[in-house]
């Protein structure tokens, strides 16, 4: 049996996350777009990258072509939740 090529490890890990992201009511934007694209882009290795800020709640995901000409997809998650879910002692 072929070995899976590196976009089809991480359609599968991006799957998983969406539903994931889904069950626990996180708020995100173009999570099943990213899937899709990651699923068709047909490159064997994909660059990631990501974009984060203190003054911002999202997280960007994003997954460059191999040679970084191109963005192949790119999905946000709101880690707000993360923020509020943890409790600092009084």
């Amino acid at each position: 049996m072929a070995e899976p090529s590196r976009d089809a490890s991480l359609t599968k890990t991006y799957q998983r996350r969406a539903r994931h992201t889904r069950r626990m009511g996180i708020p995100s934007l173009g999570f099943d777009e990213a899937v899709a694209q990651l699923d068709t882009c047909g490159l064997q290795s994909l660059i990631l990258g990501v974009v984060k800020s203190a003054e911002s709640a999202h997280h960007f995901q994003l997954f460059l072509s191999p040679d970084a000409s191109r963005v192949v997809a790119c999905l946000c998650v709101d880690n707000q939740w993360e923020r509020s879910s943890r409790t600092t002692p009084d």
